[in-house]
Formats: C-alpha cells, sequence, structure tokens
C-alpha cells in the first residue's frame, strides 16, 4: 500500500473509540451518546406522548383529558423501553463476549486482522474477463 493512504495508529485509534458504542463522552442533548436503556425509554416516551397529543387533537379533547391515567401509561411504555434497551444491551454485551472468547480460541483465524492497514484494492478485487453475449460463438 502506497504510505500516503496508511493512517497512523494515533488516528485508527481515535477512529475506533468514536465509533463504539459506549466510548463517547456522554451529552444530555446528544442521544447518540446515550446508552440502549435510556435510547429505549426516550424513544418510547416521545412516541406515547405524541400518541397522547394526536388522540387529543382527534377527538377534539383538551390536552389535560385523562390526564392521569396516560400520565400513567406514558411512564409505563417508558418502562418498558428502558427494559427492552437494557435487553438489547445485554444482548449485545453477550454476543460481544461470546465473539472475544472464540477469537481467544482460535487466534490463527484472526491473524489478519493485525494488520491495520489491510490490504490495497488490487489485492481485494478478483480478475475479471468480459463475458458478452454479442461475442458468444455459437458453432
Amino acid at each position: 500500500m502506497a504510505e500516503t493512504t496508511r493512517v497512523s495508529e494515533k488516528e485508527l485509534e481515535r477512529r475506533e473509540g468514536f465509533i463504539r458504542a459506549g466510548h463517547r463522552e456522554r451529552h444530555v442533548i446528544d442521544p447518540f451518546t446515550w446508552s440502549y436503556p435510556w435510547k429505549g425509554a426516550g424513544v418510547m416516551l416521545g412516541v406515547s406522548t405524541a400518541a397522547l397529543y394526536l388522540q387529543n387533537r382527534w377527538n377534539k379533547k383538551p390536552y389535560y383529558y385523562a390526564i392521569v391515567p396516560r400520565l400513567l401509561l406514558i411512564g409505563a411504555a417508558s418502562a418498558m423501553g428502558y427494559a427492552a434497551g437494557a435487553l438489547r444491551e445485554k444482548h449485545y454485551q453477550t454476543r460481544d463476549a461470546v465473539i472475544e472468547h472464540y477469537m481467544q480460541l482460535h487466534p490463527e483465524d484472526f491473524d489478519h486482522f493485525n494488520d491495520r492497514n489491510g490490504r490495497s484494492f488490487s489485492q481485494v478485487l478478483l480478475p475479471w474477463y468480459p463475458r458478452r453475449t454479442q461475442y458468444t460463438r455459437y458453432d
């Protein structure tokens, strides 16, 4: 590979840390930095609130119509979203642990991942032979 296309180790570490879940600094206004349980709760809170608003608008009721039971339902939906996010996070942790364990048991299968620069594009592509129908001979 050409030296101009190689990236420094420091830059690779920065990129890896940026794209992995849970490695970025958390900000309240940026939901992409939230953990999965809080994302699930936030989504369910937003969907439930939008459904409450739209149902009130459709039925021409004021915003405070049946507000206590609906707030309880919004809280329950948010709790279900939090639980779904926690389940998702647990699933991803288990999956990553299984993959890491397999990689420890079979390191020879993953030696090509140690070269961070990888293969050049010419080594990835297979040779191409054009086989077009207009050049086919029928004998």
